[in-house]
């Protein structure tokens, strides 16, 4: 049995067993080399499929999408299986950039968003760093930043820019502020107002 194993390892077919085991496993060295379906959904994956494992007893396998296309299954759209190339990091970390620009005055809410994303927040965070350079907590702070630059420039207060951006505390808005500009609000907006 085990040189019978070793053969088809080394001709690279898999059993359904081992399949099965790479679905459990999530194993993204198997994408593309085989897909599974789900007969009680009607749904085929990726095995890296983040998506909760179904019964053995209802998957069956495909070689190619097309193969499972053909069968009358249709693909997921959490690992969406139809698309040559499919990199769940770069998405995650694209819909985190994009609930920050949306939610960063509202840290409830941006917690609350990122957290219904259903990953580590530590995991993210790196993940996060290694695409934009930052970390989530230096992005939403120089998206506030930003932000209360513009409403200081159209003639808002400090104060009511220190809370409509989303910091808490007019003293958490000044370290941040100078962190991001290296200059305190008020030298800032009167350089602004200088170079005009």
């Amino acid at each position: 049995m085990n040189n019978y194993k070793n053969i088809l390892n080394h001709i690279n077919i898999m059993t359904s067993e081992e399949k099965w085991k790479r679905i459990i496993e999530n194993d993204i060295d198997s994408d593309g080399k085989f897909f599974y379906a789900v007969k009680t959904t009607k749904i085929f994956c990726r095995p890296s499929c983040k998506s909760k494992t179904p019964l053995r007893v209802n998957v069956t396998f495909f070689d190619t999408k097309n193969q499972a296309i053909a069968a009358g299954y249709r693909p997921c759209k959490r690992c969406r299986p139809d698309l040559l190339q499919f990199n769940p990091s770069e998405d995650l970390v694209y819909k985190t950039k994009n609930l920050i620009d949306i939610y960063f005055n509202n840290s409830y809410d941006l917690e609350r968003e990122i957290q219904d994303l259903g990953i580590n927040r530590n995991h993210l965070n790196k993940l996060f760093l290694s695409y934009y350079g930052k970390t989530i907590t230096q992005y939403l702070r120089f998206v506030r930043v930003e932000k209360a630059k513009l409403m200081l420039l159209e003639g808002s207060k400090i104060i009511e820019s220190a809370f409509e951006c989303g910091f808490g505390s007019v003293s958490s808005f000044y370290s941040s502020f100078k962190k991001e500009t290296g200059y305190a609000p008020k030298l800032f907006i009167k350089i602004m107002k200088n170079n005009k």
